[in-house]
């Protein structure tokens, strides 16, 4: 009898360890896997205002050049320069740089890119009739040759310690010549060699852009392909992201970040950043050419309050040199004019003829680099010292125009800016830089700058750059404010990307949506 129970006791566990096996084994089958998506969505608050890379400025277009075309070299995560095009470069001496391309590099429309490319490119940066904003920081090339193929030589006429950092910039890509001819710009196609390429673009609504085949880089980009999605209010964009419609959104606005910061449903990176909110004057307009004026507007504007009210605090109050560019930047507050003084800035008005005040026009966009909420409080701080400010508030693509042709008696911008001072001052307070909207004009800014790109003793250049922060502190051109952080919200969903600092969105070729 105990040997009869024994077996059935024996039996009935073997089916149950069958069983069990089978349920767990129909378990492991059924149990979902991760699953990569081949499209990643984008949301962004503003249009691209054009994509030909040697004649847009605005961030709007910036963030999808990154995507559509190389430069002979690039900016990583950390701000240094490492190859793109130029898998490496010499520098013999301070006049002299050699670059060696990647061979096999084929632009999208199937034509391998060579030397021949790159010296059209930088000639067409450089020639005047370009208007390229890139000008400015390349314009002591005097001479560009061809070695070979994959080989192009450029010859200094004087010495430029910002050029390799001024040739990771987008408006120095390198582009097809025949792209260009064939359509007299590259504002509405995109002929690159970049990770992606142009499928369509849906004006205000849409842009599509789809893996490049044939990009050099082996395993990028991760995502088959990636759709920019125009959504102005910034708190749809947050809400897009938590839905789960958007992959990722670059989202400025501080209240919404403080409030994504509280929610588990996205990821908010943040992210100190080079770009520089400014009060723009137009030196060339009355009463603004009267630097007492100038000089009494700036000491009117608090930063702390405008960072506060206009960014939720999230960013820190700059001088001249973006303040996250430690080695070079001085603290406003250690700056001349740099602590509101009411009193001196209503002396300095009286002094200017303007006892009583005057009235005049900010002009702004309702956009986050149209800056409305910052005129906003400078509207009301200037009320401190008896100015009536009246809000020129713009759509966005009349903004872009008024500021091209510096139509404008003052302004509010976003300034991209650089960790390179010279790429950053240059091109924007020399008489002859190419963003130079201020219509500024002084000898003094000159020669410092022109000695500072010069320069290639650090402590030299820290001196000359030191002094010229404070030439322009006091002389007013316009008032730096703050540099805001660089934020972007994203599914939790989406992994690889990594944020540069200056607004680039390169790292998108790393990132991909994995559920």
């Amino acid at each position: 009898m105990k040997k009869r129970n024994l077996f059935v006791l024996c039996t009935v566990l073997l089916v149950l360890v069958a069983v069990s096996s089978v349920f767990a084994a129909g378990v492991a089958e059924q149990a979902p896997t991760a699953q990569k998506s081949p499209t990643l969505t984008i949301g962004v608050s503003q249009e691209a205002v054009g994509l030909d890379p040697h004649i847009v400025t605005a961030f709007s277009s910036m963030r999808r050049l990154d995507l559509l075309y190389n430069r002979l070299v690039r900016l990583d995560d950390n701000m240094q320069v490492v190859p793109d095009l130029a898998e490496s470069w010499e520098i013999p001496n301070n006049l002299t740089y050699i670059f060696h391309l990647r061979k096999g590099v084929k632009f999208h429309n199937g034509r391998e890119l060579t030397a021949d490319d790159v010296k059209y490119s930088l000639e067409r940066v450089l020639d005047p009739a370009t208007a390229s904003p890139g000008r400015s920081y390349i314009s002591t090339i005097s001479k560009i040759e061809v070695v070979d193929a994959y080989t192009v030589k450029l010859t200094l006429s004087a010495p430029l310690a910002s050029l390799l950092d001024a040739l990771t910039s987008n408006n120095i890509s390198i582009v097809p010549k025949e792209a260009v001819q064939a359509n007299g710009n590259l504002q509405r196609v995109a002929v690159g060699t970049g990770p992606y390429m142009l499928q369509e673009w849906v004006v205000d609504n849409s842009m599509t852009l789809v893996k490049n085949p044939n990009y050099f880089e082996a395993g990028l980009p991760k995502s088959d392909q990636i759709i920019f999605r125009v959504i102005p209010e910034e708190a749809s964009l947050y809400a897009g992201v938590r839905s789960g419609n958007l992959d990722l959104a670059t989202i400025n606005d501080g209240a919404t970040i403080r409030q994504a910061k509280s929610d588990k449903n996205v990821v908010v990176m943040s992210k100190p950043g080079m770009n520089v909110r400014v009060f723009s004057f137009n030196n060339q307009k009355k009463p603004f050419d009267d630097i007492r004026v100038r000089q009494a507007v700036a000491l009117a504007l608090d930063r702390s309050e405008i960072l506060t009210m206009a960014e939720y605090g999230m960013g820190a109050a700059t001088g001249p040199i973006p303040i996250s560019a430690k080695v070079w930047a001085i603290s406003p507050d250690k700056l001349p004019l740099g602590k509101t003084d009411y009193a001196k800035a209503k002396q300095l008005l009286a002094d200017a003829g303007y006892p009583n005040g005057f009235s005049f026009d900010i002009v702004c966009s309702s956009t986050y680099e149209g800056g409305l909420a910052v005129a906003q409080v400078v509207q009301n701080q200037l009320k401190n010292i008896g100015l009536t400010a009246n809000l020129d508030v713009v759509e966005w693509g009349n903004y872009i125009d008024r500021w091209v042709k510096r139509d404008f008696a003052t302004m509010v911008e976003l300034r991209g800016g650089s960790s390179e001072p010279d790429r950053f001052l240059y091109r924007s307070l020399h008489s002859t830089g190419g963003v130079n909207n201020f219509m500024y004009k002084d000898a003094e800014t000159d020669a410092l700058l022109e000695l500072g790109r010069e320069q290639t003793d650090p402590a030299q250049r820290k001196a000359t750059y030191d002094k010229v922060q404070e030439v322009l502190s006091e002389k007013a051109p316009l008032v730096f404010l703050y540099s805001p952080n660089e934020n972007q919200v994203t599914s939790p969903y989406v992994e690889g990307f990594k944020q540069i600092g200056n607004g680039s969105l390169y790292y998108v070729t790393h990132a991909q949506v994995i559920k």
